[in-house]
């Protein structure tokens, strides 16, 4: 096994005090790292322990590669006590550390397929779709909020056109809340907008994250846009408002 330094290792992964790397496991061929991340204990002369270690669980999740090297991590939480502003911890079920999960759900915000997220972030399908499913099913993105928000829904603008798009509504428009909320009813022909309609409503009874509720506004919008051609009845309708 390769010998890293401790102390580059925690500094790469930026891990302060009160925590510490306790160990790690750094296999080249499969390009992996596992770190093993505990609280600091208090030590005295003979590097005898202070005081007794606390309680913990372990929780593992995969974290922001470094390099080409896959790096996971296994860290040792006290029970109870959240840990608020550390991208290299995750959320309880989840399998990204907060750092991941923005990445990703960036992606998804920006209409990336699955499949190329996990070709592009060297992540496997299944835990791309165990985080995408657990967004679905209405816990929090564990995502950081973005430096730059995403553009709210706002009252009633003038009508602005989609670039390229001159019949899908801007994405601003309150006319997709409606919609998304079923207070604006469609007669809809399009049997693939029907059963998309009925999946993302189900789904939003369960979401309360405003950044994953605008990630199923934005998917809405995004459908139309991709299928503006076969939902021109729709699209009239949406217009009127």
């Amino acid at each position: 096994m390769i010998s890293i330094d401790k102390a580059l290792l925690r500094q790469l992964l930026l891990i302060e005090r009160p925590w510490e790397v306790r160990e790690y496991r750094f296999d080249p061929r499969k390009r992996r790292c596992d770190v093993w991340v505990a609280p600091e204990v208090e030590r005295g002369w003979f590097g005898r322990e202070r005081k007794p270690a606390l309680p913990t669980q372990t929780c593992s999740w995969r974290h922001l590669s470094i390099g080409p090297i896959q790096c996971h991590l296994h860290v040792a939480l006290p029970p109870g006590q959240d840990q608020p502003g550390l991208e290299w911890l995750g959320e309880p079920g989840m399998p990204f550390t907060r750092g991941l999960s923005q990445r990703v759900f960036a992606m998804f915000n920006q209409g990336v397929s699955l499949q190329s997220v996990c070709t592009l972030m060297d992540l496997s399908l299944q835990d791309v779709w165990r985080y995408r499913y657990a967004l679905d099913s209405g816990k929090p993105s564990g995502a950081a909020p973005a430096p730059v928000a995403a553009p709210p829904v706002v009252p009633r603008a003038p009508w602005v056109d989609e670039p390229g798009h001159p019949n899908v509504p801007d994405l601003t428009d309150p006319v997709w809340l409606r919609l998304l909320n079923a207070d604006l009813g469609l007669d809809i022909k399009v049997l693939s907008l029907k059963l998309m309609l009925t999946r993302v409503r189900s789904q939003l009874e369960l979401i309360n994250d405003d950044e994953v509720r605008l990630l199923k506004l934005r998917e809405l919008h995004r459908y139309f846009v991709k299928n503006e051609r076969v939902l021109t009845h729709e699209l009239a309708q949406l217009r009127q408002g």
